[in-house]
């Protein structure tokens, strides 16, 4: 089982200088839900795995989504992992932060372009 940290814990270490936290939702499932934790960074499973060696190696990386298994999530851990670096899973995922009341911004919807 991959390691994971509490809502609790996240929220108190949020804005911290080694954080950094990376929302794993697919596209659709980004534009399906408008909310994120502040500050994250959205990169799908897929991203992370790829360009895993541009994430700092010197921050905690959280990774939350919303898939109700977390296999993706574990899976990305888990390569972050054997990479060297220190990644957690969030518990629970973005459901559990957003029913714990946590703090959310809604993310901005990209706007067609505009018609000449």
């Amino acid at each position: 089982m991959e390691p994971t940290i509490l809502c609790t814990e996240l929220y108190l270490r949020l804005g911290d200088d080694e954080l950094l936290v990376i929302d794993c939702r697919s596209p659709t499932e980004w534009e399906r839900h408008a909310l994120h934790i502040p500050g994250a960074l959205r990169m799908s499973p897929t991203e992370v795995a790829r360009d895993h060696r541009v994430l700092p190696d010197d921050e905690l990386i959280v990774l939350c989504g919303c898939a109700s298994d977390g296999a993706d999530l574990r899976r990305v851990c888990r390569l972050l992992r054997m990479h060297g670096r220190d990644a957690v899973c969030l518990d629970g995922g973005l459901q559990a932060w957003i029913r714990g009341g946590y703090p959310t911004e809604r993310h901005v919807r990209p706007r067609a372009a505009a018609q000449h």
